[in-house]
């Protein structure tokens, strides 16, 4: 009985606070309105310039967003709670850490494919440590790869036969989102392709690739390039991409889809979506420019390694 009355009562919490939060919403959207009114709508330029504190860039041909070459997320590297800390950020993603070593340092290559908030994304991310023979742990933070670190990679998204993404660069971190697009990660496909600088550190990676997990047959070599499909992860998942995790995160990103997608139906691409979103949800529009991985737990978690 208790336990019923208690149910009841957060149940009516939730309505309420969900009621109060709705009110906020509608009183400082309007409150925006009218400045986002005095500007016309956004070329892709003007786009570009807004989202690059971000660390992104929009691209009107392919309709999708990626990562800049110099974004401010290269200062920080990588360090596994990063990736704890997804599922939290509202991003339900398959991750995919290869670990090797090669020219005296420890390297680190993952893949990660899923549903970033409102935008079904995927990356691959070049970092590394120098071998000081110091112990290096699971938690240690990782250098991002420097210009002359790059390296030629290539991928291509499915869900299903569909190719949602496809990019190609020289690059540390090759990403690409799409906007108002759900998936669950594991509906994914991501096929991928890393040409590596001589043939030492491309059979040091291969054998990464085998310590996780990857058999013989899930690796096709051409040269100085490896090239292999991403689909079920081999390694460990974070501990915080539980069941629970999942559903509810999941549940709310969906919903945020088809909201974004239900009001800006009339529009073809994200940039007119964008546009008529800021014009007339201001508050929905700032939540859109600012996706990704936010920079405060960056700057906090970087400090607390540090």
């Amino acid at each position: 009985m208790l336990g019923l009355i208690s149910l009841i009562f957060l149940s009516i919490s939730f309505i309420l606070s969900c009621l109060f939060l709705s009110l906020i919403f509608l009183f400082l959207n309007k409150q925006m309105i009218w400045l986002i009114k005095k500007n016309s709508p956004l070329n892709v330029d003007e786009l570009n310039e807004t989202i690059e504190p971000y660390g992104f860039a929009y691209n009107l041909k392919n309709d999708n967003f990626y990562s800049i070459m110099n974004p401010w997320q290269r200062k920080y590297g990588y360090c596994k709670t990063y990736d704890e800390a997804s599922p939290l950020l509202g991003m339900i993603i398959d991750s995919e850490p290869i670990h090797f070593e090669y020219d005296n340092r420890y390297w680190l290559i993952e893949f990660w494919k899923g549903q970033y908030g409102m935008t079904t994304g995927c990356e691959i991310g070049i970092y590394e440590i120098i071998n000081n023979h110091s112990n290096v742990k699971e938690d240690s933070i990782y250098n991002s790869a420097s210009d002359s670190e790059r390296l030629y990679m290539f991928y291509t998204l499915k869900n299903q036969k569909n190719i949602i993404l496809a990019n190609c660069d020289l690059h540390w971190w090759l990403t690409g989102f799409k906007l108002g697009t759900y998936s669950k990660p594991s509906k994914l496909i991501m096929n991928i392709g890393i040409t590596f600088k001589n043939n030492i550190m491309c059979e040091s990676f291969i054998k990464g690739l085998k310590k996780v997990g990857y058999k013989d047959d899930e690796i096709k070599t051409s040269n100085m390039t490896v090239y292999l499909t991403f689909k079920k992860p081999h390694t460990k998942q974070p501990f915080t991409k539980n069941i629970i995790t999942k559903f509810f995160v999941q549940k709310y990103n969906k919903f945020n889809c088809r909201l974004f997608n239900y009001i800006t139906k009339d529009y073809n691409n994200s940039l007119d979506k964008i546009n008529y979103i800021r014009e007339r949800y201001p508050i929905l529009y700032y939540q859109i420019v600012d996706f990704g991985k936010t920079s405060i737990f960056f700057t906090r978690n970087s400090k607390m390694k540090g």
